[in-house]
C-alpha cells in the first residue's frame, strides 16, 4: 500500500527556467533525486500537483483525475516544472505503486533515488507504520524530509520545495564506495525498461559518474557484452527531448540497448571496468582479505523475488504464437519479476507471476499494447518440494542412434539438507572427480540442475537437497546430451525414494479493522488455515498480523471488502516455504489429478 513518485530536481536562476532544453546539465550540486512516499489517498498525487502549479508549468489546478491517470497509465511517465519564485525545475518520474504485486516497482525506483519525502494522512495514523516497508526493502540509508503540509489548501508546499532544496543532498553529496573506482569514467545503472513500438526498447539509466553521450558504444557488465547507444532523450511528459550527452546525478533514457534489463551496470568500455577493477585492487592490497573489494564493480541492482502464482497462455491461433513470444519478450525485459517458461511435458507456455492482479495486468496489456486475444489457464500456486530422507540410486542408459551407441551407468546419493536451507547443492565423490573430463563433469552438472527443476510429487522445483555423485561410467562415443539425460533420470529415481515433501509458499498478513469487524475476519482467517500471531491496537482499529497459505488467499480482497463494508485494509508479502502435512499434501494431490 505504498506509492511512490521519484523526482530529479534541478535548482537554477529563475529567469533561466523556461524549458527543458535550459536545464539539460545543470552542475551536479543543483540536482535533487528524491521520491515522494505515501500511502493510497494520503495526498501524494494532491502534493505533486501543487508542486507543478507552484512551480509555474501547469497553469491552473484541479487536473488531479488526468494526473492520476498519467500514473496510473504509465509505469513511468514524466512531467516537467520550473519554479518562478523558488527557481526549481522538477523532471517528474512517476512510478505509482499500490499492491504488493508491484513491490519490485518500488525497489528499483528507489534504488536509484538519493532522498526521501514521507507524505501522511494526519487523519490515519496507521499508515505511519505502513511506510516502515518502503525503508526496510532497500539496504542503502535515503534522507527523510518529513514536513508538515496542507496540500489541498495551497499551504506548506513552497516550505516543502525549500525544504527539499535546503536539507536533501545532491548526488555529489552522496557516498557510493563502488562509483569512486571509474574515477571520471561513465558509470550508470539501469532501472527501468519500456517498449515503445516504433523505437523499440527504451531503457531508464541513472547516472552515478562520467558522462552518457548519444551515438557512443557502451559496455554492460552483467551481460559481458558492448552495445550501441544510438540516441539520448530527456522525458518531458509524453514527449521525449532528444540530447546529445548528460552528466552524473541525472536520470535519463536511452535508445538502441537491445540486451540491457534492469539492475544491469553500465560502463563506457571494457577497459574502463578492468581499469577500475585495478584500481580497486590496488587499494585492497594494504587491506585484510575479508576487506577486499569484489573484482567484478556492478552496482548493485535489484533483489527479484521468485514468482509465486503461475498460468497457462496461449494465444487464439498458431499462427499468433511467434506474436505472443515476442510480446512475452518484450514484457519480462520491463519486468523481472516476470517469469516465462515451457512446460516440457506439455509443451506449453507457463507465466509465473508475483499475484493475481500481476497476472491480470499483464494478461491486458499483452491485448491493449501488443493486439493479441490471449487464454489464460486456471491460476494455480507455484509449490516447491524437497525430500524427507536420504537415498541411493543407480541407472544405466544404453541407447542407439544411428550408427552410434551411447552408454552410461550413473550412481548418485541425494541427502535432505537443513529445513532452512532454500538451495540445492551437488558435489562430486573426490575420486570420480579426478577421472572425469571437464566435459563430462559439466554434462553431470546440467543432467543434475535439470533434475531439481522438476520434482518427483507434482513436478515443481526442488529446494533443500544435496546430491553426491558416487559412480559415472561411459564408453567411447557417448555424447553429454546421453549423460545429461542419464544423470536428471538416476536424479528421479533417488528422489522417488527419499520421499517427496510438498512445500507451500506461506504468507505474512496484516489487516487493519475496526474492532466491530475483527471476529468475521478471524473466523474467515480460521477457514483458510491461517495462524494468528497477534492483534495490536492502533487508534481505533485493530491490527490482525497473521501467517496464511497462500493457496488459501485467491480473491481475499473482494472477501474482506464484503466481511467489513470496505472498512478494511490488508497487505500480504511472502513469509517462507513450510511442509503441508500428510492431510493437505493428499488433498492438493488429488485436486491436481483431477479427483477433487
Amino acid at each position: 500500500h505504498i506509492c511512490l513518485t521519484v523526482h530529479n530536481f534541478f535548482f537554477l536562476p529563475s529567469d533561466e527556467v523556461k524549458s527543458l532544453r535550459a536545464v539539460v546539465n545543470p552542475d551536479i550540486s543543483k540536482i535533487r533525486n528524491i521520491g515522494i512516499m505515501a500511502h493510497i489517498d494520503a495526498g501524494k498525487t494532491t502534493t505533486t500537483e501543487r508542486m507543478l502549479y507552484f512551480s509555474g508549468y501547469t497553469r491552473a489546478l484541479g487536473g488531479e483525475v488526468t494526473f492520476r491517470k498519467i500514473l496510473r497509465e504509465r509505469a513511468i511517465g514524466m512531467l516537467t516544472a520550473g519554479m518562478s519564485t523558488r527557481a526549481v525545475e522538477l523532471n517528474v518520474n512517476f512510478s505509482t505503486i499500490s499492491h504488493v504485486d508491484f513491490t519490485l516497482e518500488v525497489e528499483r525506483a528507489l534504488r536509484v533515488l538519493d532522498g526521501a519525502v514521507a507524505v501522511f494522512d494526519a487523519s490515519a495514523g496507521v499508515e505511519v507504520w505502513q511506510k516502515l516497508f518502503v525503508v526496510k526493502i532497500i539496504n542503502h540509508n535515503i534522507n527523510k524530509l518529513f514536513i508538515k503540509l496542507i496540500s489541498l489548501k495551497n499551504k506548506g508546499v513552497q516550505p516543502l520545495l525549500d525544504a527539499i532544496t535546503a536539507y536533501l543532498p545532491a548526488p555529489n553529496e552522496r557516498n557510493h564506495d563502488l562509483v569512486r573506482w571509474y574515477k571520471d569514467d561513465l558509470c550508470a545503472l539501469a532501472f527501468k525498461v519500456v517498449h515503445d513500438k516504433q523505437r523499440g526498447p527504451l531503457v531508464f539509466v541513472r547516472i552515478y559518474s562520467g558522462s552518457m553521450k548519444a551515438q557512443s558504444a557502451v559496455y554492460n557488465i552483467n551481460r559481458n557484452g558492448t552495445e550501441r547507444m544510438s540516441r539520448l532523450l530527456l522525458p518531458f511528459a509524453d514527449q521525449h527531448i532528444e540530447i546529445p550527452s548528460l552528466s552524473a546525478g541525472n536520470i535519463a533514457l536511452t535508445v538502441g540497448l537491445k540486451q540491457t534489463v534492469t539492475g544491469d551496470t553500465i560502463v563506457s568500455s571494457k577497459a574502463s571496468s578492468a581499469a577500475a577493477v585495478r584500481r580497486a585492487q590496488k587499494e585492497a592490497e594494504s587491506k585484510s582479505s575479508s576487506q577486499r573489494e569484489s573484482s567484478s564493480l556492478a552496482l548493485a541492482g535489484v533483489e527479484v523475488p521468485e514468482p509465486v502464482f503461475f498460468c497457462s497462455i496461449e494465444p487464439p491461433t498458431l499462427a499468433k504464437q511467434a506474436d505472443l513470444e515476442h510480446a512475452l519478450n518484450c514484457l519480462q525485459r520491463e519486468d523481472p519479476s516476470l517469469k516465462v517458461r515451457t512446460d516440457l511435458d506439455s509443451g506449453q507456455t507457463i507465466l509465473c507471476g508475483m499475484g493475481e492482479l500481476h497476472i491480470e495486468i499483464i494478461h491486458d496489456r499483452i491485448k491493449r499494447e501488443f493486439n493479441i486475444e490471449t487464454h489464460l489457464g486456471p491460476l494455480q500456486v507455484a509449490y516447491r518440494e524437497t525430500i524427507l530422507q536420504s537415498a541411493t540410486a543407480t541407472d544405466t542408459l544404453d541407447r542407439t542412434l544411428g550408427d552410434k551407441r551411447h552408454v552410461v551407468t550413473v550412481e548418485l546419493d541425494v541427502h535432505a539438507l537443513m529445513e532452512s536451507s532454500t538451495s540445492c547443492d551437488m558435489t562430486f565423490e573426490e575420486e570420480v572427480k579426478t577421472q572425469l573430463s571437464a566435459g563430462v563433469r559439466e554434462a553431470v552438472e546440467n543432467g543434475v540442475q535439470s533434475a531439481y527443476l522438476q520434482g518427483p510429487v507434482l513436478g515443481f522445483p526442488v529446494e533443500g537437497v544435496k546430491t553426491v555423485i558416487q559412480h559415472v561410467s561411459l564408453e567411447s562415443g557417448t555424447s553429454a546430451a546421453m549423460v545429461s539425460a542419464c544423470v536428471s533420470r538416476c536424479m528421479l529415481k533417488a528422489l522417488k525414494l527419499a520421499g517427496g515433501q510438498v512445500l507451500e509458499p506461506v504468507m505474512a498478513l496484516e489487516v487493519t479493522v475496526g474492532e466491530e469487524y475483527l471476529s468475521p475476519v478471524l473466523a474467515d482467517l480460521a477457514q483458510r488455515r491461517g495462524t494468528v500471531c497477534d492483534i495490536q491496537s492502533r487508534q481505533e482499529n485493530k491490527v490482525l498480523l497473521a501467517t496464511v497459505p497462500l493457496a488459501e488467499m485467491m480473491g481475499y480482497s473482494t472477501v474482506l471488502r464484503t466481511l467489513t463494508s470496505g472498512n478494511a485494509t490488508f497487505s500480504l508479502e511472502l513469509s517462507s516455504y513450510e511442509p503441508m502435512n500428510t492431510q493437505d499434501q493428499n488433498i492438493l494431490l488429488n485436486k491436481m489429478a483431477g479427483l477433487a
